[in-house]
């Protein structure tokens, strides 16, 4: 799902930028939201269940830096390198005053807003993490029900926290996080008709709320990154698409969105970037036939470009980057472990969770 999200939030942009004929409501927001109920999905159905240990949370600590730090890292010193020595209009204005906000993943500048909550969510997670590997081997329920109070409060104060917060953004990773933990119970990867149907039936039903054909009930985004309504609806959807069926797979598993779920974080980053290049290039406007087919030339480069740039990026600064990031993140670990020796116990389980 990563991939559709991805090219919701690029069509969302695109649409006031190039004259798009079809608008359509909150496509940006939409794509985000399953973006962070995705996070909580996979964190829960990946992590929780599985041991906790220092070990284990070190691995987990590696894999989800190595995941962002090499495309945003890169993204955010190029357009430090372009907005103040080359282009004081580029799009991505990093400058002298906030570079050090965005390398600690604090940032606001165009799309990375959305990666303050994404990130700070990781480290929650950890405490999600502990209270429930304590719940799970001692029935203990102390540090969900810390959980639990914590939430409500952060969660009825929402709308006063700035929209890079967390705290503004919790219900969307909690609910994915719900619905991660009562998937990894569900051990049943058989395709059955009635999912066949849920997926037709949810298929139909965004289309229609997006063509607008069936309104939101929100006035501006605020609003609806506030709503718990948007935020169970997305939790739903990725629980829902997690299961088999033919629809899923014509629509998740076709190779176009695949290849675009790969590259969907480099995809995220770029298209701000290409949009605003390619609105500096010459531009045929008009009605007739040929000013019509040189625009859709023009868009279709556009897109092109994007998913080339995308791929580029995925195969020559994400991956090496998460290879070298693990290796040392990897290297560090063992150097830790050997001048602070754990518990026989505790060395297994890491070694357990390594492998």
């Amino acid at each position: 799902m990563r991939g559709l999200a991805a090219l919701m939030v690029v069509y969302a942009h695109s649409i006031s930028s190039f004259s798009l004929p079809l608008k359509i409501n909150f496509l940006g927001e939409v794509g985000v939201t399953i973006f962070f109920s995705l996070s909580g999905f996979l964190m829960a159905y990946l992590y929780v269940g599985k041991t906790y240990s220092l070990g284990n949370v070190i691995e987990y600590a590696i894999s989800r830096f190595s995941r962002i730090a090499p495309a945003y890292l890169f993204m955010l010193l190029l357009s430090y390198i372009v907005y103040t020595f080359m282009d004081p209009n580029f799009v991505y204005q990093i400058s002298n005053q906030n570079i050090l906000r965005h390398i600690l993943f604090s940032g606001n500048v165009s799309v990375f807003w959305s990666i303050t909550p994404e990130v700070e969510f990781y480290v929650l997670f950890i405490l999600v993490w502990a209270a429930t590997s304590r719940y799970l081997k001692r029935f203990d329920i102390v540090g969900i029900m810390f959980l639990v109070f914590g939430s409500i409060a952060i969660l009825s104060c929402r709308n006063f926290f700035p929209g890079t917060f967390i705290g503004a953004k919790l219900h969307y990773f909690l609910f994915g996080v719900v619905a991660g933990v009562v998937r990894s119970r569900i051990k049943d990867e058989q395709e059955k008709n009635s999912i066949t149907f849920l997926h037709m039936i949810l298929i139909g039903l965004l289309v229609l709320m997006q063509s607008g054909t069936i309104s939101l009930p929100f006035i501006s985004n605020k609003e609806f990154y506030n709503s718990l309504l948007t935020a169970v609806v997305g939790a739903f959807l990725v629980f829902c698409f997690t299961f088999p069926s033919r629809v899923g797979k014509i629509f998740f598993e076709n190779k176009f969105i695949v290849f675009c779920g790969e590259c969907s974080f480099s995809l995220y980053l770029l298209h701000m970037p290409l949009i605003y290049l390619f609105l500096k290039l010459p531009r045929v406007n008009g009605s007739d036939f040929i000013s019509v087919s040189l625009h859709i030339i023009y868009l279709v480069a556009f897109g092109l470009v994007v998913l080339l740039a995308s791929w580029l990026s995925f195969h020559f600064i994400e991956k090496p980057g998460a290879r070298l990031i693990n290796a040392l993140g990897t290297s560090c670990k063992k150097k830790i472990f050997s001048i602070f020796p754990v518990p026989s116990t505790e060395k297994m389980r890491s070694i357990k969770g390594d492998n």
